[in-house]
């Protein structure tokens, strides 16, 4: 879960900045998840999606930008998406707005020197000069918070590194297992070995109910990892988008 409690700081912002004022429809849906999953998982998944709507503005969910897709482990890269390019985008975006702003100021006051023989000049020329220090400003301040978010991210990244149950070594061998069962029923498992490491482990789908998930696509997953005379276990959640199933926790 840590991953989307960490990047909950980049969802937001992202959000504040294209200044979105929508709502989630599914508050039923919700409620409905928080009775039958005490463990949290669905109203996880819920959440994401929530965000991903309310940041796309559209009905279906993309989890791209905030989440790793389970083929890609498998094949070797855990590095997972770049959480800041979405954050990147709105700021290019609004600092494109503001600069398309003046540039409309600064043809009207053309227009309005032209046809006055300059004497709207001095007015113009105050009202430019405070529209440009503003915009100074603005730039100042995106570029505080982006800093603040890129930490944020950061310092997330690094704290699910040192809790994720298991190792990066041998992750592209667990995901593998995952792939292979995952359209599977409930109940269904798989084992798996990584050579290199000497570890090993074993996947199990769980029971799951689809209203769990807000209508989402989405696998919880039993996980064991066991490396010598240590043995964790832990959940997965994993859900589809697109044909794709993404690792959600």
């Amino acid at each position: 879960m840590s991953r989307i409690l960490g990047l909950g700081a980049v969802l937001v912002l992202g959000l504040a900045l294209s200044a979105c004022n929508q709502t989630s429809a599914g508050s039923a849906a919700g409620e409905i998840a928080s009775a039958l999953d005490p463990t949290g998982l669905s109203g996880l998944a819920k959440d994401a999606a929530d965000a991903a709507q309310a940041s796309s503005g559209s009905a279906g969910v993309d989890f791209s930008s905030m989440a790793p897709r389970l083929a890609d482990i498998a094949a070797g890269n855990t590095s997972g998406p770049n959480y800041m390019a979405p954050v990147d985008r709105q700021i290019a975006l609004t600092m494109a707005r503001q600069s398309a702003s003046m540039a409309r100021s600064a043809g009207y006051a053309a227009i309005d020197a032209a046809m006055t023989g300059g004497m709207s000049l001095a007015g113009s020329g105050y009202s430019l000069a405070m529209q440009g220090a503003g915009n100074a400003m603005l730039a100042a301040q995106m570029a505080s918070v982006r800093a603040q978010a890129s930490a944020d991210v950061a310092k997330a990244e690094a704290q699910e590194k040192a809790a994720q149950l298991v190792p990066d070594a041998d992750r592209p061998s667990e995901a593998q297992a995952v792939l292979s069962i995952i359209d599977g029923s409930s109940g269904k498992s798989a084992s798996w070995q990584n050579p290199a490491t000497g570890a090993s482990g074993k996947v199990t789908l769980k029971a799951m109910d689809k209203r769990m998930f807000g209508g989402l696509d989405c696998r919880s997953i039993q996980r064991e990892w066991k490396s010598g005379a240590t043995l964790r276990r832990g959940d997965m959640l994993a859900c589809r988008s697109k044909g794709e199933w993404y690792l959600l926790s």
